[in-house]
């Protein structure tokens, strides 16, 4: 049965949409903006922002695609804002992280090259259930909590839901304004009006239609991916019973009567 997903209107985006979240961010000024909010830091100059970076680690291994990377002379910063809430986020960070190094770092340079690795999560729900507006993790010793490893890599994750309780007005105004589309705050204000400039233009849409069509396909790939496994698991439990024929296991699975007899030679 195939999987469909219903892209959301053009005219309907917000903010809070992993797409125009992106396109909002892809203007440097705007990006440096919201990460001095979110990290309390001051930047000096930031690499043009990419949004949708695709990132390989090799030819078996899982690519990524960051909404928003971008990097300024010392640090790495990955930004992702997060309408659906999924459990596995923790384990996302920790991959996010490794292959951003792996891309930052070249062939026979030092490991300390590596810049500061900082990866943002935007949540609109709280991921860890304590009510918190921001939850800031870095490597700590278990023994003496006092003693931080100093491997330079951050994980931040906030949660539009607690906005209220956010350290300050104007990041409690910017966390609101993605739970509620309410712009209030000067930041909040700018970030609507580049919403609004970016679906006036037609290149934007066509970009959307662009990244609905991608975003349809890896569902795609993923549930014929999902099938083939069963599959094979399906044929590997007849193939122990020894109770069907390859041409019967081909048949009641749907594989190929080769890939049946490849499994069987394995076996």
């Amino acid at each position: 049965m195939e999987q469909l997903i219903k892209p959301k209107p053009f005219e309907e985006l917000t903010c809070s949409d992993n797409f125009m979240f992106a396109k909002v961010m892809e203007d440097k000024r705007t990006c440096k903006s919201v990460l001095e909010l979110l990290l309390d830091i001051k930047i000096d100059r930031l690499t043009y922002p990419e949004y949708e970076k695709t990132m390989l680690p090799g030819p078996d291994g899982k690519s990524i695609r960051l909404d928003v990377h971008t990097s300024d002379s010392q640090r790495d910063f990955d930004i992702e804002i997060q309408t659906t809430l999924y459990k596995e986020l923790r384990q996302r960070s920790r991959y996010y992280q490794s292959l951003m190094d792996v891309d930052s770092l070249k062939k026979g340079h030092s490991y300390e090259e590596l810049k500061d690795n900082i990866i943002i999560f935007i949540c609109l729900e709280d991921l860890f259930g304590l009510g918190l507006p921001v939850y800031t993790f870095e490597n700590t010793c278990r023994e003496n909590n006092s003693l931080k490893l100093k491997d330079r890599t951050l994980k931040v994750f906030y949660n539009c839901s607690s906005w209220q309780n956010a350290a300050s007005k104007d990041k409690a105004e910017f966390l609101k304004f993605l739970l509620t589309d309410n712009a209030e705050s000067s930041l909040c204000k700018k970030l609507k009006e580049r919403e609004k400039q970016i679906k006036m233009t037609a290149r934007a849409q066509k970009e959307y239609m662009d990244y609905c069509m991608l975003k349809q396909a890896c569902i795609d790939y993923g549930y014929e991916q999902g099938k083939m496994e069963k599959s094979l698991e399906a044929a590997r439990n007849m193939l122990e019973r020894k109770q069907l024929s390859l041409e019967d296991i081909s048949g009641y699975t749907g594989l190929p009567l080769e890939k049946v007899r490849e499994l069987a030679e394995e076996m």
